[in-house]
């Protein structure tokens, strides 16, 4: 059982509304403390390395960003919203997996589509206290309409040369050895000339 919204229901509650379908949904009857998820490695839906579309983001500032910004280094890149239920179960993981695997010159960047922005992730981070990931906004969700994709969570993974290799539809616990393993197996080893190198 796979735990996530479609793009008609996670818009349905991005804009306060409520359908009747919804309470039907894997999982939006929890809290997000009370889900288990699933062990990511042998869901992974592994591809061979292909170019990723085209989109934008910003950074806490307002910067705009692309996943160019971090060539050279492997990415686990999630979309998320902090309205829908799976997506808060599963970001404690990938916060928790972030520094499990940056020495391996591997970083997770979450990517919010709330539609208001900073000032919905900005007081989430504060209040379940979350450090060591950027602040990413993708407001008017561009980058799920460039990947084609039904809904929320949503996870890419990016290799040293930017392009895809994998990806996770649906929220899965990222912080698993076996998961690791396979992030360090898709991405690659840390090439030699950037190991005096640590990226923030």
């Amino acid at each position: 059982m796979r735990f996530g919204l479609s793009r008609r229901q996670f818009a349905a509650l991005g804009a306060g509304l409520v359908l009747p379908d919804l309470t039907s949904l894997a999982g939006i009857g929890k809290s997000a403390e009370a889900m288990e998820l699933p062990d990511v490695a042998p869901n992974l839906d592994v591809t061979v390395p292909q170019p990723l579309p085209d989109f934008h983001f910003l950074d806490a500032f307002g910067r705009r960003l692309t996943l160019a910004h971090f060539r050279g280094e492997g990415l686990v890149v999630n979309f998320w919203a902090t309205w829908c239920p799976p997506c808060r179960a599963e970001l404690p993981t990938l916060v928790a997996l972030n520094p499990r695997i940056r020495g391996d010159g591997i970083r997770v960047l979450p990517i919010s589509v709330d539609s208001q922005g900073i000032k919905a992730v900005r007081p989430y981070y504060a209040k379940h206290h979350i450090t060591g990931v950027p602040i990413l906004l993708d407001p008017s969700s561009s980058a799920l309409d460039a990947f084609d994709v039904n809904g929320i969570p949503f996870t890419v993974i990016v290799d040293r040369k930017g392009q895809m290799v994998a990806s996770l539809q649906g929220a899965g616990d990222w912080n698993t050895p076996a998961t690791i393993a396979q992030l360090r197996k898709l991405i690659g080893p840390k090439p030699a000339a950037a190991s005096g190198t640590t990226a923030t």
